[in-house]
């Protein structure tokens, strides 16, 4: 269901989208606190005695929807005087107040904050222990977080600067590239049954921080408006293209939209793992070789704002018996039952994939007029 919402974004120029929040052109009110921050986080993980930073400026319009993206060099001496610099990622939340009371913008960025700060290092001190040659290290170095005056702030590197690059939403990924994101995911996702099965009392408390924000999001608006308006759109685009048969079935799902996000979201039974959550094209950066084919050869996953504890279908040997864990029957007999979840996402996808930029609306201007979340999505686009 979750997909509908992704694919009008991928439609979408970059030009073409409306601020998210007022702040979305992002103006850092005090440069010298954020710098001493900075410097605090880098100087704890590096061992430096100076710092000096340069603002270069922020992410493309469209780049973030919760979040502003801020570029920053930074130059700093080590304790033996060496002379090191730092291409930096700054993700900074909204500071559009009326957002912030209307929708889970904080509590998704500590969500993210838990992710990098205890639970992803903790998957890799588990990997190491158990001697893996070949980890989940799928995500960008995180430096460090922080959190100040209505702004939660998480300093990665700059994957740009060591070669990985975002994929044209607008395109599908090649098998290629899919097969590598399920690759990544599917030991992301084993290191959750391992951790289950040889150390149990870790992960959960490991999970026990988690907050659930997909179903914030859920509880924040009308999942049955929001969905049935974008099955119904690509319901008539799609009415003279496909079998009659098909195209009921597509109307169908508007019957269980209640249904898929509520009870079958919320109440998994079964193998659950840490998520990711958020499985779309604009969640990935790729680094390629360098020759005529640019095939994929390392893949990034960003974005853990909505990770939670559930199947890995949702989502989609470390040690311990595969057979015994999860079985492929078991796999296939959980996609049966809950890729229909997919399947309702993709609608809102395609319908933000294809939005031109007279028809994104500002959600922030849309909270601030007293209306609901739900009315910057509820537009027609085909």
């Amino acid at each position: 269901m979750m997909a509908i919402l992704p694919i009008k974004i991928v439609v979408c120029d970059k030009d073409e989208f409306v601020d998210f929040a007022e702040t979305f052109t992002y103006e850092i009110r005090n440069k010298d606190a954020l710098k001493s921050k900075m410097y605090c986080i880098i100087k704890h993980k590096e061992n430096l005695t100076k710092l000096s930073t340069k603002i270069l400026g922020n992410s493309e319009k469209g780049d973030g929807y919760v979040g502003d993206i801020i570029f920053v060099f930074a130059t700093a001496t080590t304790d033996a005087g060496l002379t090191k610099e730092y291409n930096l990622v700054l993700k900074c939340s909204k500071r559009s107040q009326i957002l912030r009371e209307t929708s889970p913008v904080k509590d998704a960025f500590f969500n993210e904050i838990y992710m990098y700060d205890v639970v992803l290092p903790a998957f890799t001190r588990f990997q190491e222990e158990k001697g893996f040659t070949h980890p989940f290290d799928s995500v960008p170095k995180c430096y460090g977080t922080f959190i100040d005056d209505n702004m939660e702030v998480i300093v990665f590197e700059n994957l740009k600067n060591v070669g990985y690059s975002l994929w044209d939403k607008k395109k599908p990924l090649t098998r290629r590239h899919v097969d590598m994101v399920i690759n990544e995911y599917a030991k992301f996702h084993a290191v959750s049954l391992a951790m289950q099965d040889q150390n149990p009392e870790k992960l959960e408390e490991l999970i026990g921080s988690f907050s659930d924000i997909f179903k914030k999001f859920i509880d924040s608006v009308d999942m049955e408006i929001l969905y049935g308006n974008a099955v119904d759109e690509i319901y008539d685009v799609l009415k003279d293209e496909l079998d009659e048969n098909i195209l009921l079935k597509w109307k169908h799902i508007k019957t269980q939209i209640h249904f898929v996000m509520n009870e079958m979201a919320q109440n998994v039974e079964g193998i659950k793992v840490v998520l990711h959550g958020d499985c779309w094209n604009n969640n990935f950066m790729f680094k390629h070789t360098t020759d005529e084919e640019s095939v994929p050869v390392k893949v990034a996953i960003l974005d853990w704002q909505i990770s939670r504890y559930s199947s890995p279908i949702f989502d989609l040997s470390l040690g311990s018996d595969v057979e015994t864990i999860y079985r492929f029957d078991n796999f296939l007999e959980d996609w049966r039952r809950f890729s229909i979840f997919g399947i309702l996402m993709t609608s809102i996808i395609m319908k933000v994939a294809s939005t031109e930029k007279d028809e994104v609306l500002d959600i922030a201007q849309v909270a601030e007029s007293g209306e609901g979340m739900i009315n910057a999505f509820l537009y027609e686009v085909f």
